[in-house]
């Protein structure tokens, strides 16, 4: 087993042409045979940064103009439901002021309940009000409050750096209505420009579609970024789930207004790089456009946390843990995955889940690793400081092509889609 293993972390091509068509599955097996794995090709691995060193100082990556730690944090599950989860999240966004982990995403749809999804449904057909639709910013008012809090309390710390989203909806038909909403967030941020605004998805909420009626504003919403950004509305502009094609539009596009396009956030993990997703990044990267990652660590499955003996508290991760025949998962899932991830993990003296968020580094995306939990922002500060070789860049993607599936998300946070009150609207990438 060594050897095999050793031969293809030196020379991974070389060694599947040797072995055949199953030499992927079969390193992938001889790897899930047992939880270590110490190949001497590993053994001489360097290990990640010591504790305590505060890696996102030196480890940064650009946006537009924006000099931001190469992983940013997800603020999606930034909903309290009372005063203890106010203080866990404010607790959280101190820690990770230590780390210097000082980029955040939001968007204004952050905190929506299902009731005020649902209003955004009969909001679409013209029934009811925006207020109520789609929820109010809550996420963006409390990150906002953190954020002006640390402003007036602490010192020596390097500036929070917040990027908010768009929503593309039916009643928002214009250019202006991208300008108001950048307001509207820029007030409850409690700042005078945003550091980066995205639109949070092409214009699928279509909901007269099956009708054969449609509007299909993603041109206007283009204009709508030029303008915040000529106005001084926010300093750098973004997309978010856009494909190669789209991409390419709008960065044409916003190009002949004098705008450059700054970033495109995708789902983009070592479980979800087909159906378009790699072939985004790399487009990203050959437009100088920053790709952006978000389930970096497929909602946790790829964290090394969760396995078929200790289930998450989230019934829609199951099937990846244990299998799931009807959806094309085998037994076992994401397992064979997450043992090779722990076997590299073990020889860099880290964990799966850094070495889970420093693949999506080496690919040239900036990870947006989620964080609810103090603990959070110190394992994914841990990710930082360091690379992985090419040669375990490589064993992981024969481990996960091997699984034989992509994660998809779960419940209503899914990989290609946006749950819409009367339903999901989805779109492709590829």
């Amino acid at each position: 087993r060594s050897s095999i293993i050793g031969c293809l972390m030196t020379s991974p091509r070389a060694t599947r042409r040797a072995l055949g068509s199953a030499s992927t599955l079969s390193v992938v097996l001889l790897l899930a045979a047992t939880s270590v794995v110490t190949p001497t090709s590993l053994s001489s691995r360097p290990k990640t940064p010591h504790p305590g060193s505060r890696p996102a100082t030196s480890d940064r990556a650009r946006i537009g103009t924006l000099d931001v730690p190469s992983i940013g944090l997800g603020t999606i599950k930034w909903s309290p439901g009372n005063a203890h989860d106010v203080d866990r999240l404010k607790r959280t966004f101190d820690a990770a002021l230590t780390e210097d982990l000082t980029f955040f995403d939001s968007a204004e749809r952050y905190g929506a309940s299902i009731p005020s999804l649902v209003q955004g449904a009969l909001r679409s057909v013209g029934v009811g009000s925006e207020e109520q639709a789609f929820g109010s910013g809550s996420g963006e008012e409390l990150l906002g409050s953190f954020v002006q809090g640390a402003k007036a309390g602490s010192a020596g710390t390097k500036g929070c750096m917040v990027a908010t989203k768009f929503t593309p909806v039916p009643w928002r038909r214009d250019s202006q209505s991208v300008v108001d909403a950048c307001r509207a967030s820029a007030e409850r941020l409690g700042v005078a420009s945003v550091d980066l605004y995205q639109i949070h998805m092409p214009d699928v909420v279509q909901p007269f579609r099956r009708f054969g009626r449609e509007h299909i504003k993603d041109v206007d919403y283009w204009d709508g970024l030029a303008e915040c950004y000529h106005q001084g509305l926010t300093r750098n502009v973004g997309v978010s789930n856009y494909g190669p094609t789209l991409l390419e539009r709008a960065h044409a596009h916003l190009a002949a207004k004098g705008v450059p396009l700054s970033s495109n956030q995708i789902n983009f993990s070592l479980l979800y790089r087909k159906k378009g997703s790699q072939a985004t990044v790399d487009r990203c990267l050959e437009l100088g456009v920053t790709p952006l990652a978000y389930y970096p660590l497929a909602m946790g499955v790829l964290s090394g946390k969760w396995d078929a003996s200790n289930l998450p508290p989230d019934r829609g991760l199951h099937p990846y843990l244990i299998g799931d025949q009807g959806r094309g998962i085998p037994k076992g899932g994401v397992q064979p995955l997450v043992d090779t991830l722990r076997a590299v993990a073990e020889q860099r003296g880290c964990t799966p889940a850094q070495v889970s968020l420093n693949w999506v580094l080496c690919k040239g995306a900036v990870a947006i690793a989620g964080a609810s939990r103090p603990e959070h922002i110190s394992s994914n500060a841990g990710a930082l400081g360091w690379r992985l070789d090419e040669s375990e860049v490589a064993l992981l993607e024969a481990a996960a092509d091997a699984c034989g599936f992509d994660f998809e998300g779960s419940g209503l946070k899914t990989s290609d889609s946006k749950f819409v009150g009367y339903g999901f609207e989805k779109w492709a990438l590829d």
